[in-house]
């Protein structure tokens, strides 16, 4: 799995001498999670392009392999969060004095982005983009526009990410906005231009696992 992993991060460590530095400095715990990780990213991600076997098709169509791609990603970034996993309904059932009665749907709304800005799987995920360089997060705020405006912050971004995410695991939405060239589409009340490609969201993601090894929270 050691060699999985030094594969899987080959363009952050230039060297297999840099990787085994790297790596020596891990505790124990934490060379086996990146072990796991790093083979998991190799095989479901890095190099694991959806394939299809259908007349007139080509065996790798990019939405499609894209879409599984990201959410195989996030589900990697949730993963090495320390932090166990509770559901909605549980979070309200920690908070039963301050939470109900629920008096309509909109107190359930409020509840419910009070939840996914404290507990939920998106402030996990905005955690790992908070982590990445200075530089690279500049960067993100301006390959992702909203009516015609940068990303106000990189949760922003993250957030945009995830959405995606979410819209092919719950209506089999494909990702069409992570392309080799610019896409305008519209996700809620904004107008958004995309121009990130899959691959550079991968170094991205690998700069990310990369700096939460370096300094653990």
């Amino acid at each position: 799995m050691k060699e999985y992993a030094a594969a899987a991060l080959a363009r952050q460590f230039p060297t297999r001498e840099q990787f085994d530095a790297f790596y020596s400095l891990l505790t124990d715990e934490q060379k086996d999670e990146l072990l796991r990780v790093g083979s998991y990213y190799l095989f479901l991600v890095k190099q694991g392009d959806w394939h299809v076997d259908v007349d007139n098709s080509n065996p790798v169509v990019d939405y499609i392999t894209n879409s599984f791609k990201l959410v195989s990603l996030f589900s990697l970034i949730e993963s090495m969060s320390g932090e166990r996993h509770q559901d909605f309904y549980d979070w309200l059932q920690c908070h039963p004095d301050k939470v109900f009665p629920i008096p309509d749907r909109a107190a359930l709304e409020v509840l419910h982005e009070q939840y996914k800005s404290t507990f939920g799987s998106i402030r996990r995920c905005v955690a790992f983009f908070e982590r990445l360089a200075p530089s690279r997060q500049a960067e993100l705020l301006k390959v992702v526009t909203f009516n015609q405006q940068p990303a106000k912050s990189i949760k922003h971004v993250a957030q945009f990410l995830y959405n995606l995410r979410s819209k092919f695991v719950h209506e089999g939405e494909f990702v069409l906005d992570l392309a080799s060239l610019p896409v305008m589409s519209q996700h809620k009340n904004a107008i958004t231009m995309t121009s990130l490609s899959m691959d550079t969201l991968l170094e991205i993601f690998e700069e990310g696992v990369v700096a939460q090894f370096r300094h653990p929270t």
